[in-house]
């Protein structure tokens, strides 16, 4: 029994050592090293972070952020107790600066967190422990801009930093889409040196008249060969429901063209959205479109069988109602 006991412990030390993800041996927490953005963008009033990691789940350990307070993202042998601590700072009245020397103040495992901390003000406060830097090879380490901050450990280099900070600043649009931007520029000049594994993108903004949360954009992989794919496809589907109503806004006004070409875009952006293609093919009924109408209707309920009888009621498609191929795709199956 003893014999088996020692043998299991030779065969369990590599993994413990070289493991990702896994119980810091001196402080219990998860190590999620990684590198991360967090953001605040005045005009919106949105904050975000965006992070890539080589640790299973990274998203849900390091990200947290909370509409018209601020945003936090805590890293390496993150502490998750900062989260809603620092949210109770900012509510105190304290700078990000002073939260988090107030959190690492008062936390023995200070020199093994990374954390960074941005404000509704966009003021930033970091602190990267003096233990991140793991090997020579690793970088660990953060740069301050104008209403963002980007951190990371287990880094190819600073490049990677200064690369994510320039796209940042460059990029247009969506604060999610600059966010993952940003990321993706980091991983092109060598990122994370263990490779990818996770990420996730986090934008919140106050909560309006027509909105119950101020989870603006909320994705996140655990787990895939390439995170940032996964990524791409999400965010699409997140952003997809504005693209669609700004192609009814276009109809409104007239813009069928236009209407019709943006509703497609959005279509292809979440293609799993068999209402906008109804709602699509009799666009193109309506604009005289004939064909693009029986192909789009054709996907639809290819999708979902529900709108063949939407079809049959549809005072739009109702001139198709002679037709062979409009009555067999629309037929109710025996």
């Amino acid at each position: 029994m003893r014999s088996c006991r020692g043998l299991l412990m030779v065969v369990l030390l590599p993994l413990q050592l070289h493991g990702q993800n896994e119980p810091s041996a001196i402080l219990g927490e998860e190590d999620v090293s990684t590198f991360s953005i967090i953001a605040y963008d005045p005009d919106t009033e949105e904050l975000g972070i965006g992070i890539q990691s080589r640790a299973f789940r990274a998203g849900a350990i390091v990200s947290w952020a909370e509409a018209g307070v601020g945003a936090v993202a805590t890293q390496a042998s993150a502490n998750q107790l900062y989260k809603q601590r620092a949210m109770e700072l900012l509510k105190e009245g304290h700078s990000p600066e002073g939260a988090v020397e107030i959190m690492t103040g008062e936390d023995p495992g200070r020199d093994q967190r990374q954390v960074a901390v941005i404000d509704v003000e966009g003021r930033i406060g970091v602190h990267t422990g003096a233990d991140r830097i793991a090997r020579p090879d690793q970088y660990a380490g953060h740069i301050v801009g104008s209403n963002y901050s980007v951190q990371g450990n287990t880094l190819a280099g600073r490049w990677v930093l200064t690369e994510m900070a320039r796209v940042y600043e460059e990029t247009e649009g969506e604060m999610a889409e600059r966010l993952l931007a940003s990321l993706e520029a980091g991983e092109a000049v060598g990122g994370d040196v263990r490779g990818m594994q996770a990420g996730s993108i986090l934008v919140v903004r106050p909560i309006d008249g027509n909105r119950t949360t101020d989870r603006w954009v909320d994705i996140r992989v655990d787990d895939a060969d390439d995170p940032y794919a996964e990524l791409r496809r999400l965010l699409d589907m997140s952003l997809s429901g504005r693209e669609a109503d700004r192609a009814a806004a276009l109809l409104e006004g007239g813009r069928v063209a236009e209407a019709i070409e943006v509703l497609e875009a959005a279509i292809r952006m979440n293609p799993r959205r068999d209402n906008w293609m109804f709602t699509l093919a009799e666009w193109h009924a309506e604009a005289g479109e004939d064909r693009e109408a029986l192909n789009t209707l054709r996907r639809a309920i290819r999708q979902n069988p529900q709108w063949k009888a939407e079809a049959r009621g549809s005072s739009v498609l109702s001139r198709f109602a002679d037709l062979d191929e409009f009555q067999q795709m629309t037929r109710d199956e025996p």
